[in-house]
């Protein structure tokens, strides 16, 4: 199983079964490509990078078959990972405004908080993850 998680933030891909238990997980490359190894079967994928909202979704895999998913860009602004991107969120950048911590903050990886990682957030302010990957 293959496919593309586009964000400004390592990104990590992980596949449970119908009992939630995780069957595997990868980092993405740089790129935001990832490549899975499973059995067939039926699976909910979810891909996560700090200070964005989630992405999830369902996959069959086939055997003997290549299966991908679609490319997807995940939403930046849920700083505390809470699945929703709110006035706590922009809060935390306006606390640590031209800081480097914490981390989940600075939304495009440039190394500091400031206004270019509260328009990413302004973008995607109220929306509630995780995103459907579909």
């Amino acid at each position: 199983m293959n496919g593309q998680v586009n964000t400004s933030k390592p990104v990590t891909v992980s596949l449970f079964d119908a009992n939630n238990a995780q069957v595997a997980s990868v980092t993405a490359n740089p790129d935001g490509t990832f490549n899975l190894q499973v059995p067939a079967g039926t699976y909910t994928a979810i891909a996560s990078a700090t200070g964005f909202l989630s992405a999830q979704g369902s996959v069959t895999v086939n055997s003997g078959a290549a299966t991908t998913l679609p490319t997807i860009d995940l939403l930046a602004g849920d700083i505390d990972n809470n699945n929703v991107i709110d006035q706590l969120d922009a809060m935390t950048i306006g606390m640590n405004y031209n800081a480097a911590e914490p981390v989940s903050a600075d939304l495009n990886s440039d190394g500091v908080i400031n206004v270019l990682d509260l328009e990413l957030l302004a973008r995607n302010y109220r929306v509630t993850g995780p995103v459907a990957w579909e």
